[in-house]
């Protein structure tokens, strides 16, 4: 290798504390460090490197594979950079322990095998694996203030080591002082950036309905034109058992599907994941809000929300997330929660459940009872209307009398009124000037999608003095028989009240039921080969989440050891290691193409005979001045540097002829100028 010595030990020292695999790290750097200290080598061919950089390429390609099914992008793709270095390090192992010390580029890239360049170009692997080790390192994204504090001397260490002779040592110090502190400046700045964009435009980055802010909600009422979201699968439910619940969840009409339960004839199964109490101008906050932590309940395992005297709907939920703060998605009046390995849970009084847990896919057993008695009993901000809406959810409430009615009651009336008088609808057209969009929606449209009616709904409630919530989740109403269980797609994301009745939350979706059909009806050809795509992603993270906690991500270097090893055999199988001059002489004094060349000898011979060639002198220079000794037969000594020349940097080589003739030419030229011969070269 072409870096300094240690250089790479280092580096690899900087990927095993950033990522956490101090074993893999520790042997890989011993390894890319030990040839300098060896003199064993293998004689290796470009068709033995060819076959570790396909090997490479392969292992590359599969395990790319493996995290995006696992993972999906863009966590795919940091892991990938994190586990690159190990990935590659057979190809710069195979270089450090050969006696090449450059490889042709033709090794990295097959085109350049089928097409070969006219002047074969090389290079040293050494540099590009402390790159890849640095790159991988970062890719951790560990966060913390030591990860730049120990980057800055480890890149600056090889630069020192080749800064240009002409500047100044202290010149160029503070030269690189200051790149380290600008570059410290724009990370900090561009991760400030990144923090107030995700609190302050959520919207811009929360890729879809499957990602969920507790604090805030920004509404598509409002929105002209057409609202449709992604068929992409987000949630798979097994249902274990149902029971009849407050009208939530019934056992009637229940379909077996492959040994699960879909529960059909009733309302649909809401998935839960936030609520919010305050409306204004199309958006819901959440101002009763804050996080308490939840403690596990018995293991490490298993969390306990609130009491029940029976537990009868019970269900396992498959989720995905791309960072490590899911909100959990849980029916109404959830107990407990079973056979999640989270690194801490927290709830707030409006139901929303968050976890602190690896990204990817994970699963949790939900154990449920009737109603939402367990969440935070109402507050003023339950019983608001905004100023802007209150005309026409006055007007409104007044004409279907529900002040004057029993809560119970109240909602019946609410529930037949959307049911029998609006329709569901995605698209919508532009209001009167006079009107907000939720008043068009109410006095004129009446045809609008779930934020409309949900929002009208926890609206009317509050008119008529009962204390309501704006609720967001997920329906769960599609069966899959292949799966045996229920799917969630980006487009079942749904939005529902949450009503104060008879002294418990309960959930109240107004929205027509015609919405999941038509929501159905739009759904493209291709779409059973996307949900085959994406059943083999989840089989495929299901059967990594047996290695524990930490995924089987984790030991994806063990698992190519034997790869790695069957490739090291079948590379070297049948060769012979050869000694070779210890490797940092090697580095000092490197092995170039044509250094056997004769003509070094009869350049040391005209040296001795008083003509030696300055250290910085072109040979052409050399040559022209030889002209007015003519004694040397400088034309002969012009001829036989252009063999030399050939013999150098040609490369297509010297052929046979040509180098046997650049041999007796220059042993003819030695005999005619005796003297006593030296041999060696510059």
């Amino acid at each position: 290798m072409n870096t300094p010595p240690f250089l790479l030990a280092a580096a690899a020292l900087f990927w095993s504390w950033q990522t956490g695999n101090w074993i893999a790290g520790i042997a890989a750097g011993a390894l890319l460090e030990a040839p300098r200290h060896s003199m064993r080598r293998w004689n290796l061919a470009n068709t033995e490197f060819n076959r570790v950089s396909d090997f490479c390429a392969v292992l590359l390609a599969a395990i790319a594979l493996y995290l995006y099914f696992s993972f999906g992008n863009p966590r795919a793709i940091t892991l990938l950079f994190q586990w690159m270095p190990l990935i590659l390090l057979p190809l710069a192992l195979a270089q450090a322990w050969s006696t090449t010390r450059e490889i042709d580029l033709s090794v990295l890239f097959w085109s350049l095998r089928r097409n070969p360049m006219r002047r074969p170009a090389t290079i040293n692997l050494g540099y590009p694996a402390f790159a890849l080790l640095v790159i991988g390192a970062s890719a951790a994204n560990a966060r913390s203030e030591a990860f730049y504090a120990v980057l800055a001397p480890l890149v600056a260490w090889p630069l020192w080591l080749s800064r240009p002779r002409s500047y100044a040592a202290p010149v160029w110090a503070a030269m690189l002082v200051g790149a380290a502190a600008a570059g410290y400046a724009g990370h900090n700045g561009l991760a400030k950036t990144q923090a107030w964009l995700e609190a302050s435009v959520p919207e811009w980055i929360a890729g879809g309905g499957a990602r969920t802010n507790p604090f805030r909600n920004s509404t598509d009422i409002g929105a002209i034109g057409e609202l449709k979201q992604s068929d992409r699968i987000v949630l798979r439910v097994n249902v274990a058992a149902a029971a009849k619940a407050e009208g939530d969840v019934s056992v009637e009409g229940q379909v077996k599907v492959e040994g699960q339960v879909k529960v059909e004839g009733q309302a649909p199964l809401l998935l839960h994941r936030a609520s919010y109490d305050s409306y204004s101008g199309g958006t819901w906050l959440a101002r009763n809000a804050r996080f308490e932590p939840v403690l596990p309940f018995g293991s490490a395992s298993t969390w306990k929300l609130g009491d029940a005297a029976q537990l009868p709907l019970r269900m396992t939920v498959h989720d995905f997330s791309s960072d490590a703060y899911p909100l959990l998605s849980l029916p109404a009046g959830t107990a407990r929660i079973e056979g999640l390995a989270a690194s801490d849970m927290k709830a707030n009084a409006l139901g929303a459940v968050q976890v602190e847990h690896r990204p990817g896919f994970f699963s949790y057993r939900v154990a449920a009872g009737g109603g939402a008695s367990a969440y935070g009993a109402p507050t003023p901000f339950d019983l608001r209307v905004p100023a802007a809406e209150t005309r026409a959810v006055g007007q409104l409430a007044a004409g279907l009398n529900l002040a004057a009615l029993p809560q119970a009651q109240a909602v019946s009336v609410l529930k037949q009124f959307f049911q029998s008088r609006f329709e569901y609808a995605t698209w919508q057209k532009k209001p009167a000037d006079d009107r907000t969009p939720l008043a068009e929606f109410l006095l004129e449209t009446r045809a609008g999608h779930c934020e409309y009616f949900a929002t009208a709904t926890v609206l009317l409630l509050r008119a008529a003095g009962i204390p309501a919530r704006y609720a967001t989740g997920f329906s769960a109403q599609e069966a899959s028989r292949l799966e045996g269980a229920l799917l969630v797609r980006e487009r079942h994301a749904h939005a529902w009240a949450r009503a104060w009745i008879n002294g418990a939350w309960q959930d109240v979706d107004t929205t027509p039921a015609s919405w999941f059909s038509l929501e159905s009806a739009q759904t493209p050809l291709w779409q059973p080969i996307s949900d085959l795509w994406s059943w083999l992603r989840f089989r495929i993270a299901q059967w990594s989440s047996g290695a524990g906690e930490r995924g089987l991500d984790a030991y994806l270097g063990w698992l190519a050891l034997p790869l790695a090893f069957w490739l090291g055999w079948r590379t070297l199988h049948g060769r012979r290691a050869e000694k070779t001059p210890n490797s940092s002489a090697q580095a000092s004094t490197s092995v170039r193409p044509g250094q056997d060349s004769e003509f070094y000898l009869v350049e040391r011979r005209a040296a001795e005979l008083g003509h030696a060639r300055a250290q910085t002198q072109a040979l052409a220079d050399w040559l022209s001045d030889l002209r007015a000794h003519a004694g040397l037969e400088p034309e002969f000594l012009q001829q036989l540097a252009r063999l030399h020349y050939r013999y150098r940097f040609d490369p297509a080589g010297l052929p046979g002829g040509d180098r046997e003739s650049l041999r007796e030419q220059a042993l003819a030229w030695l005999a005619r100028h005796p003297l006593a011969p030296q041999t060696g070269s510059r």
